[in-house]
């Protein structure tokens, strides 16, 4: 009986499978989130403070996916592009609208979609671009500063020098 065992050969064949076994859990592993994840791009047309990449999407107030970037529209500057990664499975629709939104005062924000009409297509079925484009709508956040700005430009108008004079003469 053999009581030398070749110690090289079972190391190496040992090695070898641990490395094997490592590139094929990893080719899985990509596989599988390649498969799970679609992307989506949505046009800005306000400010996005406090979006952040990693930020939330939400679809009627569950959790689908995340922000992979932001940045500047290359011809319009005013605009801003997110893209977004969601789950493959997530019925965004035609008729889906996106839009900023907070949670309570002090949150942060993220990017809520809503809408999406059962009887409305997919939007990656009349969207053929390679990354479909999800329409947005003004947040609440963009018109509650829209109407502060009205507020204080109508009070510069009731303020103003001729009116102030006029009221000092009436009170004289």
């Amino acid at each position: 009986m053999e009581t030398k065992a070749n110690y090289v050969l079972i190391g190496a064949f040992t090695i070898l499978t641990a490395v094997l076994l490592l590139l094929f859990g990893l080719w899985a592993a990509k596989y599988s989130s390649e498969k799970s994840w679609t992307e989506y791009a949505v046009i800005f047309h306000e400010p996005v403070t406090g979006l952040t990449e990693g930020s939330s999407v939400q679809y009627n107030g569950i959790s689908v996916g995340t922000v992979e970037s932001l940045r500047l529209a290359p011809d319009d500057p005013r605009e801003v592009l997110a893209r977004l990664k969601l789950q493959a499975d997530t019925p965004v629709k035609a008729d889906t609208k996106a839009k900023m939104s907070i949670t309570g005062l002090t949150g942060s924000p993220f990017i809520q979609l809503t809408g999406g009409s059962p009887s409305a297509p997919r939007l990656t079925d009349v969207d053929h671009r390679e990354v479909p484009v999800i329409r947005t709508e003004a947040s609440a956040l963009q018109n509650i500063a829209d109407t502060a700005n009205r507020l204080v430009a109508r009070m510069d108008e009731v303020l103003s020098e001729k009116n102030v004079q006029h009221i000092a003469r009436t009170l004289d």
